[in-house]
């Protein structure tokens, strides 16, 4: 059960930006940027979709043993990445803070999920 829990709360941290897929107005509420340029717009949503897949991966291990490793090594590769990049990047204030905070929500559960699914098999 707690497993399951743990899959189910990175699934949804990685879901929760999916709404740019759908309607691309919302990159400036969720990333505090204006998408004037077609290639900007193009990878935003491009990382939203992405985003998706792994919280759909994520939330499919909930329930499925054999996808585990898939959804810890793709979420952990997604939330290593960014939070490296902020930190890199002199982890900037705003809506990219927020991400990051977001993230930093998700490796509590992620790590439990590693440790469940690699650890303990």
């Amino acid at each position: 059960m707690w497993t399951a829990l743990a899959f189910v709360i990175v699934g949804i941290i990685h879901l929760l930006p999916i709404a740019p897929v759908f309607a691309p107005d919302t990159l400036t509420r969720l990333y505090g940027i204006a998408p004037n340029d077609t290639a900007l717009l193009l990878l935003m949503r491009h990382r939203a979709l992405l985003l998706a897949l792994v919280g759909l991966l994520c939330l499919w291990a909930a329930w499925s043993a054999d996808i585990r490793p898939a959804a810890v090594r793709a979420a952990a590769i997604n939330v290593a990445g960014f939070l490296g990049f902020y930190a890199l990047y002199g982890s900037p204030a705003g809506a990219l803070r927020i991400i990051a905070l977001a993230d930093l929500v998700a490796v509590p559960p992620l790590a439990f999920a590693a440790w469940v699914t690699f650890a303990r098999s």
